[in-house]
Formats: C-alpha cells, sequence, structure tokens
C-alpha cells in the first residue's frame, strides 16, 4: 500500500506534543541498525512546541538533542514518517511529556547498550526484563521516545522494557498511527540548501 505523502508547512500546526518521528536511513550506520533490527526503520524522534518553534528532541551519536524539525528534515538522508498516538492525550499531560523530554537533553548516546540490544535481536534471544526506576544517564532513540511515553503512564509496546523496544516495535504498536511520509520536492531541496545543515547526524 502507498504511503501517503504530507507537506511539511501544511501540517506543520496538526503536529501535536508527542507525536513520533521515524526514520529510514541510507547511511552506514542505518543499514546496520536496520540489519540487526530486522526492519525498514532505522532511528525515532518526539516532536515538541518550543513557544512558536516546532522541534524534534532525539538521541543521536552526539547525545539527547534537540532542533528544528524542518531542518532536521531537510537534512536527513532518507525518508522521514510523522505518527502519533491512536487515542486521547490531554494537552496537559502532553506539556509533561515535553518537560520530561527536555530533561534528558545533553545526555549521551547509549551505544554499547544499542550494540547489544542489537545482537539480541538479531539472535533472538531472550528480553523480557523490566526496566529499572533508576535514573537513566545513556539513551539510543526509541529507548528515549518510549521512555518519554512511558513516564506519563502510556506504555507504547507492551511487555516490553524501553531499553529492549526498537523503532521497528514503535511503528508496529497498535497504540501508533502512521499520518504519512514528509515529501522532499524539488523546491523543498532548493529550501534546505539554504539551510545551514544540523551539527549531528542522525540514523
Amino acid at each position: 500500500m502507498k504511503i501517503k505523502e504530507i507537506n511539511y508547512k501544511d501540517v506543520r500546526d496538526d503536529i501535536k506534543n508527542g507525536d513520533i518521528l521515524m526514520y529510514k536511513g541510507r547511511k552506514l550506520f542505518s543499514k546496520i541498525i536496520r540489519l540487526f533490527t530486522h526492519s525498514e526503520y532505522s532511528h525515532a524522534g518526539i516532536a515538541v512546541w518550543w513557544n512558536q518553534r516546532l522541534m524534534v528532541l532525539e538521541a543521536v551519536g552526539k547525545g539527547v538533542v534537540v532542533t528544528p524539525l524542518s531542518r532536521n528534515i531537510c537534512h536527513y538522508k532518507g525518508d522521514v514518517e510523522l505518527f502519533t498516538y491512536d487515542g486521547e492525550i490531554s494537552d496537559d499531560k502532553r506539556r509533561v511529556m515535553v518537560i520530561t523530554a527536555q530533561k534528558e537533553l545533553g545526555k549521551s548516546y547509549a551505544k554499547w547498550k544499542l550494540i547489544w540490544f542489537g545482537i539480541k535481536l538479531f539472535l533472538k534471544l531472550k528480553m523480557d526484563v523490566p526496566d529499572k526506576s533508576s535514573p537513566i544517564s545513556r539513551f539510543f532513540c526509541s529507548q528515549y521516545v518510549s521512555m518519554i511515553y512511558e513516564s506519563n503512564g502510556i506504555d507504547l509496546v507492551i511487555k516490553k522494557a524501553n531499553k529492549y523496544t526498537s523503532p521497528d516495535d514503535i511503528v508496529k504498536s497498535e497504540k501508533t498511527v502512521k499520518k504519512g511520509i514528509f515529501k522532499k520536492s524539488k523546491k523543498d531541496k532548493k529550501y534546505c540548501e539554504q539551510k545551514k545543515k544540523p551539527i549531528f547526524s542522525p540514523a
């Protein structure tokens, strides 16, 4: 089934705090993630509004960072898709999700945790250990998104710890709905070329 194409400028005002961005990267690291997770998706981020600016918070190689979503989509080497929660979330809860996401800004990327997770997925090893209540010092992308939802009483992937939640788990969750794939037209590409590139490179 063909995925609905959406234009960022057309849907920008409809995107809510807590909406999820899913990525299909074309770089080598992205391809490795996709191989080990048996998925076409390699990365995940979460949309938040900061005053009038629409941003994306995500755990990347440089750690947990924030960048304007428009720039993020422009310079990403691959497809970016928009997902939303299939249910009602109050505005107050969404604001709490933003605060939760912001608290983790600057934390390191969990590279070795991701590698171990990938090995377990690839070998189909058991992964039913619950999350610990102790603070987390490092994150990888889908763990970060899953944690933000769970900390506000929403378990995106039932019976699976955040640290064992993959981008594919979020996509296949019964609690998420795909809204479409961001279209990158020739006009958009010209606009992107005028924008400064992000200082990081998501998977």
